[in-house]
């Protein structure tokens, strides 16, 4: 059975796998989660337990997929199987078998049931870079999507659930800022709104990753998709002149209306949008001319600063083509070097070969008239 594991979580422990039962019907990243998530596990893989009724939180499910762990649904029918992919298991052991491991022979998966009552929402992939001041705060790219999406804005935030603190980005950056040189994983809830922010702070400045699940709705749209998309780009844009985005992938999907995960299928998700930042089309040395949809391509940002929001998809439109070809154009590989954390780290060289964090203030100071101009649509000059 392997060697007995302290904690009040567990449940039991074999040479594979700790186990944990979650018995309730939302399953939370409660403190004591959180803490056994940072544990070292050596061989054991953590893993979740429950019915195929019961659904996780965003919080918890961003912290099992960053701590290597798995959830495991026991259904009706007295089955087994991973409650985020489908693949069936004969017993929880097999939940920790590494995928290497797993072979190459075909599995066939079980019918799961489909999502009922889902609403539409935009998942936001997004990354910012910040200069090392003492008056960076973070939060605010948070702010700008979930009101120009939803409507509304953030209420709470802490790093488990429940979260017991208002929103208040002073006391967020403060907080990352403690946590240095450590990475910190934060959450953050409002009435539309479910997000975990990641903070790295270094002596080259500060890392924001945010990965945002919100409702598409407005006073005048309605849950309209288009209208969500419009709106998101023209805060894209926003982001891009006021801060200094790296790269961030909008993807359209059904969800629940708490924005749980359940365990069930639900409708193919649809990519939308992608956002080249100014940092990764400096260093690519990239153009309209590259790109594969140059012509409908929003030019936005500052004049020496520009980025791209280049439009994938729509509401009757999957985006997948058109992302794969974006992405081909400006090479797997180099962008997979751009995306790799932690990017401060691995842009050190570019930022002070550029000083873009420089320049980033220097003209964030500056009258905003003449980048106001690019946002108006796309920069002929640059074709």
């Amino acid at each position: 059975m392997g060697t007995p594991i302290r904690h009040p979580l567990v449940d039991a422990v074999t040479a594979r796998v700790v186990r944990v039962d979650g018995r309730g019907r939302v399953l939370r990243l409660s403190p004591p989660m959180a803490d056994l998530l940072r544990r070292r596990r050596h061989r054991r893989r953590i893993v979740l337990v429950s019915s195929e009724r019961s659904r996780l939180t965003v919080g918890l499910r961003s912290a099992l997929v960053e701590a290597g762990a798995a959830w495991v649904v026991h259904d009706d029918r007295g089955d087994l199987r991973d409650g985020l992919t489908g693949r069936p298991y004969d017993a929880v052991d097999d939940a920790g078998i590494p995928v290497e491991e797993l072979g190459v022979e075909k599995v066939e998966f079980p019918e799961i049931g489909p999502a009922v009552d889902t609403r539409v929402q935009l998942t936001i992939d997004l990354t910012v870079l910040h200069l090392p001041a003492h008056d960076m705060s973070l939060g605010g790219a948070l702010e700008t999507i979930s009101q120009a999406v939803s409507g509304s804005l953030p209420v709470s935030w802490g790093v488990t659930e429940p979260m017991l603190s208002a929103w208040d980005r002073w006391a967020l950056t403060q907080h990352a800022r403690h946590a240095a040189p450590e990475p910190l994983r934060m959450l953050v809830e409002g009435p539309h709104l479910s997000a975990t922010v990641t903070a790295r702070v270094t002596e080259h400045g500060t890392e924001e990753t945010m990965s945002i699940t919100v409702d598409v709705v407005h006073p005048a749209d309605g849950d309209s998709l288009d209208a969500g998309i419009d709106r998101l780009t023209g805060a894209l844009a926003e982001i891009a002149r006021d801060s200094l985005p790296t790269f961030a992938l909008v993807v359209a999907r059904e969800g629940e209306v708490d924005r749980c995960v359940c365990a069930v299928t639900y409708p193919p998700p649809n990519p939308v949008a992608l956002l080249i930042g100014a940092p990764s089309v400096k260093r690519l040395g990239l153009d309209l001319t590259a790109l594969p949809t140059g012509e409908t391509v929003r030019v936005v940002g500052r004049p020496s600063l520009p980025a791209f929001v280049v439009p994938l998809g729509d509401a009757s439109t999957p985006g997948w083509d058109a992302l794969h070809q974006t992405l081909e154009a400006v090479g797997p590989e180099r962008l997979a070097t751009l995306v790799s954390p932690p990017l401060l780290q691995a842009w050190e060289e570019d930022l002070d070969e550029f000083d873009l964090l420089d320049e980033s203030r220097v003209q964030g100071d500056a009258s905003g008239s003449e980048a106001g101009d690019m946002e108006e649509g796309r920069d002929d000059s640059a074709s």
